[in-house]
């Protein structure tokens, strides 16, 4: 090891979030927070080494810090990177990678922290073996971030798609106020200390009712196999005895990635043939999925809604509806 070669370790999400197919995909690394920030723009350099770890067990790659088009890192200016389920990570280091076949346990030596440097012997070696034993991958270009939405926009658009005028004042009124608790919770919380029953009660709920769905409609940790059904939506009230669930929303606490959630949500609808709609949020962060011919398929969003920052579509899922089609998907009529 030179003496002027630094090692480091980053971890790519948590147990709701994993973007280390990001990081090696765009030949990146990525970071948030005010210290991990700071350490990637003032103490990471080209030519030092970083490992992508999962948990204190797992390295999914190993790769060098370079330079492309004359820098080798930036904070800020990669929309792209300021929205992974409501995550804001904007300073990073460009990377060429190189991959395993598999993913490698670690020696002892992972940190927990999101950014650090690596001194153990063991993980050294096995940064430097990696990258020895494995070509560069090549990576892409970066994704394009999708159009900014205002509220105006969306609602002249929902009234089109069945939102009655009423209501779209109703809505209006609705959005400016869950975004003031979302900016509350987001700037001034722990995340972690607002729990899926705050999102649920405070922020989801109060979108659904501005959206037409009538209290009658709505049940709460509904039964079903295998579980409960955070949120289920009813075409009529539910005493009908012919009352049928059209969409299912699970709900995270605030701080929670929703990568695997969507999962669940589809187990639960196979109980509900007529659900049309299945959707998971953290309470500002919305992935959307469409029942298909073949069921929900999980792995891609059919729409993304962060309400912090709408727009028409999200970078990372091209080919997904954005703010406006999980709005529609959430309108009583349909959408």
């Amino acid at each position: 090891m030179s003496e002027n070669i630094q090692y480091w370790q980053v971890a790519a999400g948590d147990a709701g979030r994993d973007y280390a197919k990001e990081f090696i995909r765009y030949g990146v690394a990525f970071v948030g927070g005010t210290a991990f920030e700071r350490m990637m723009k003032e103490e990471v350099k080209v030519g030092h080494r970083i490992l992508i770890k999962k948990g204190k067990g797992t390295i999914h790659a190993a790769g060098a810090v370079v330079a492309r088009e004359g820098r080798h890192n930036g904070h800020g200016d990669k929309a792209w990177m300021r929205d992974l389920d409501g995550w804001d990570l904007p300073a990073y280091c460009y990377v060429d990678w190189h991959v395993p076949p598999a993913p490698m346990p670690a020696p002892e030596g992972l940190a927990i922290s999101t950014l650090s440097r690596v001194g153990v012997p063991a993980l050294v070696a096995l940064c430097d073996s990696i990258i020895h034993d494995h070509p560069i991958r090549p990576h892409e270009p970066e994704p394009e971030p999708g159009k900014e939405l205002e509220d105006e926009q969306l609602i002249d658009q929902l009234i089109i798609h069945g939102l009655s005028i009423g209501s779209a004042e109703g809505l209006s009124d609705a959005l400016r106020r869950i975004r003031r608790l979302v900016n509350y919770y987001y700037h001034n919380e722990h995340w972690r200390d607002v729990r899926e029953h705050e999102t649920r009660t405070f922020l989801v709920v109060p979108l659904l009712l501005s959206l037409g769905w009538p209290e009658q409609c709505i049940k709460i940790e509904e039964p079903v196999k295998g579980g409960r059904m955070d949120l289920a939506l009813y075409d009529k009230p539910y005493f009908h005895t012919d009352a049928r669930c059209q969409v299912i929303i699970e709900t995270k606490g605030f701080s929670e990635g929703l990568q695997y959630a969507s999962d669940q949500a589809s187990a639960y609808a196979e109980h509900h043939p007529d659900c049309r709609t299945i959707l998971v949020t953290n309470g500002f962060c919305y992935k959307a999925h469409r029942r298909k011919t073949d069921g929900y398929r999980t792995s891609v969003p059919d729409a993304y809604l962060n309400l912090r920052d709408p727009r028409d579509r999200h970078a990372l899922y091209p080919d997904a509806g954005g703010a406006l089609e999980v709005l529609k998907m959430l309108l009583r009529t349909g959408g």
